[in-house]
């Protein structure tokens, strides 16, 4: 398993598993405008030389924003999704980021679930964030 940064070559296994994830996926030139913003990382797990998840974040004087992550159905319930998390960490500590913040759905019980095991903290309610649902703001501090 490893982690490396985004590649047009894992392009189209991540919008698949966009569109497996959430209600409103990421279209291509929303992934690849993020890939070529020079104040967001983009980073791939790879599991075998299967796109296994990926993570996109933000890091903007000292808070860290993360503006997507998503694990491949297939990898689930399987620490992929912890281990992206300590990845975001380790970067955002790299980057003398202070906090981590991200939306999730409000119904996603198995992602919060996973997030405030993980030490995040809800904080805020985003009415209609996700059109016709709301949305949890959650927050780490490093």
């Amino acid at each position: 398993m490893e982690i490396v940064n985004f590649s047009e070559k894992f392009l189209d296994d991540i919008v698949k598993i966009e569109k497996q994830s959430f209600l409103n996926p990421w279209t291509k030139e929303m992934l690849l405008g993020s890939a070529n913003n020079s104040v967001v990382k983009f980073k791939v797990l790879n599991e075998n030389e299967i796109v296994a998840g990926y993570y996109i974040i933000s890091i903007v004087a000292d808070e860290t924003e993360i503006l997507d992550i998503a694990v491949n159905p297939s990898f689930r319930r399987r620490t992929f999704g912890r281990i992206m998390l300590t990845d975001i960490k380790k970067e955002s500590i790299y980057e003398q980021s202070k906090v981590i913040f991200l939306e999730v759905y409000q119904n996603n019980t198995a992602a919060l679930n996973l997030y405030k095991s993980f030490g995040f903290e809800e904080i805020a309610i985003r009415k209609k964030y996700y059109k016709s649902e709301d949305a949890f703001i959650l927050r780490y501090t490093l």
